[in-house]
């Protein structure tokens, strides 16, 4: 405690007179202030985002060329290469008993797999590929570390094959973070869907931490086999000493998960380039709300299928303000529409701008995004996996059973809870016009309806008795489809987009409920870099590229 002392009793002691006491504590202050600020820039791993983006973009480049896909019987899983030689680590109940195992690498080369260890109690299994027939040079190994840290509170980035995609596709990443950790078993927020079992789970240093083991009911309940219980396993049969191995001796501290905030760069050009749209439905009663995203001063670009037949349109901004609005362009293919409204964005100029300035030929596979939801609020951070993806088409049905008579066509039979249905039509409709053309035979409509997904909206002019009346419908998946595993799952975490599907975009791992598609994609920096137009999957979000928007909106596609 400092104490007032007399000036006879400090001259004696030889202490300073009291204003130097006060510059000397004032002087003392900063340097605790500056030491403990310093102490906590050291505890934070305060990198610049140009840092943690590249530790983020090579991680994610390792982990696509060390992941591979697990074929076993009927089954398929995912695995990760873990030496030169070909050894791949993966999950024990992946493998069907006596069936062949073929795994296939990232060249889509596909290999036939012995399996060198199994521990089914453990969930554990090793396999081997002969790797030096392989002409692929990408291809390579992620060595077993003897201290991979996994601590609470740091980034996780876990890999896989989702099972209802093809052979040949690439890795899907999917970045989280560490909520538990005991001695056999680590709980992360990264999206795990069927088909991922066995992928790599790793750490902010790249380091294999787990293998994903369990698909959770939410997004914070996804498991993963720890790195140390993979250990013992493997020490019981000497496997572990004949893996390479790797001792860490990173210049790094660990990344965690709160540094990967969205920064008030970003937030600011969500909010300034985010709008909330409402206009009315095709029958004028329920509000439809949707995410838009402003490129310039009068235009904004939102997912067509939320829109396309809606009444009064009006842009709502994050000050409170708004402006009405209306449907300028459309592209069906690419679900897109483009807005035009009637007061102009007091942003739009440095949005565009910005815009301009951030074309880049670099790869966007690794670049750490943001999501706005609404123009107030932005999403965790998400990684794109895939950019230029396409994604497959899907067969659209309408729900009608239908004949011709040469010149006209009439509904004879609806199917329940049908596309059809829900347009109100009915057994004896005739079907004047699809989509503005005249429809005369049934080889019309399958013309016009065989490009179109489900989700799309079609307009309709039907006759009735004497009267004719106009309706929309929107197609609808294959009712066998809806049953499918990997769809089950994907509606556990939430309603995915009903128009998914034959789009050629960015591929991300961030959850966004439908109406929120539309908004804007956001990089580390704060730039835009593309318009969210499907919720596809469980751990799928696809993004149109910003300048394909931009293309097409200023007639250059």
């Amino acid at each position: 405690m400092i104490q007032n002392l007399s000036p006879q009793l400090n001259d004696a002691m030889n202490i300073p007179p009291k204003d130097v006491q006060q510059k000397g504590l004032f002087f003392l202050s900063i340097i605790v202030v500056l030491f403990f600020a310093a102490c906590e820039i050291v505890a934070r791993g305060d990198e610049p985002p140009a840092d943690i983006q590249k530790r983020c973009t090579e991680i994610c480049q390792q982990l696509q060329s060390m992941t591979v896909r697990v074929r076993s019987g009927t089954d398929v899983s995912s695995g990760v290469i873990v030496s030169a030689d070909g050894l791949v680590l993966t999950v024990a109940h992946g493998l069907k008993a006596d069936a062949a195992t073929t795994v296939i690498v990232s060249s889509a080369q596909a290999f036939e797999a012995k399996r060198v260890f199994v521990d089914e109690s453990a969930d554990i299994a090793l396999l081997s590929i002969d790797l030096a027939s392989s002409n692929a040079s990408d291809i390579r190994c992620l060595p077993l570390s003897t201290d991979a840290r996994s601590a609470v509170g740091e980034i996780a980035m876990a890999a896989g094959f989702p099972a209802r995609e093809s052979d040949g596709m690439t890795t899907v990443i999917r970045l989280g973070e560490i909520l538990a950790v005991d001695d056999s078993a680590i709980k992360t927020t990264c999206t795990l869907t069927s088909g991922d079992s066995g992928g790599p789970l790793v750490n902010s240093y790249g380091e294999l931490i787990g293998l994903n083991r369990q698909i959770g009911k939410s997004p914070e309940s996804n498991g993963h086999i720890r790195i140390s219980a993979i250990r013992r396993a493997l020490e019981q049969t000497d496997l572990w000493k004949k893996l390479p191995q790797q001792v860490s001796a990173n210049p790094h501290l660990p990344l965690l998960s709160k540094r990967l905030l969205a920064e008030p760069v970003v937030v600011r050009m969500a909010r300034q380039a985010t709008v909330e749209i409402h206009g009315t439905d095709r029958k004028g009663g329920v509000a439809v709300r949707a995410c838009g995203t402003i490129f310039d001063e009068l235009h904004v670009a939102t997912k067509l299928s939320e829109i396309v037949f809606c009444g009064k349109l009006e842009c709502r901004f994050a000050d409170g303000s708004k402006t009405t609005a209306t449907l300028s362009k459309q592209d069906r293919t690419l679900d897109l529409a483009i807005l035009t409204m009637k007061t102009p964005s007091k942003h739009g100029g440095i949005i565009r701008a910005g815009i301009a300035e951030s074309g880049s030929d670099v790869s966007l596979v690794g670049r750490i995004v943001f999501a706005a939801t609404s123009p107030m609020n932005i999403s965790v951070a998400g990684i794109i996996s895939r950019e230029a993806h396409q994604e497959p088409s899907l067969p659209a049905r309408f729900g009608a059973t239908m004949q011709e008579d040469g010149k006209h066509v009439g509904i004879t039979e609806l199917s329940p809870n049908s596309s059809a249905a829900f347009a109100g039509l009915q057994a004896g409709d005739e079907l004047l016009q699809l989509d503005g053309k005249v429809i005369t035979s049934l080889a019309a409509i399958g013309s016009l309806l065989e490009p179109c997904q489900p989700g799309d909206w079609i307009a309709l002019t039907v006759k009735r008795g004497q009267k004719e009346f106009e309706t929309q419908a929107q197609l609808q998946h294959d009712p066998g489809q809806q049953f499918d595993k990997t769809e089950f799952l994907d509606g556990r975490t939430g309603r995915v987009s009903l128009r998914r599907s034959n789009f050629q975009a960015m591929q991300h791992d961030i959850a966004k409920t439908p109406p929120a598609c539309g908004g804007p994609l956001l990089d580390i920096d704060g730039h835009i870099i593309g318009v969210n137009i499907a919720r596809r999957a469980r751990e799928s979000t696809l993004a149109l590229p910003i300048d394909i928007v931009v293309q097409f909106a200023n007639n250059q596609l």
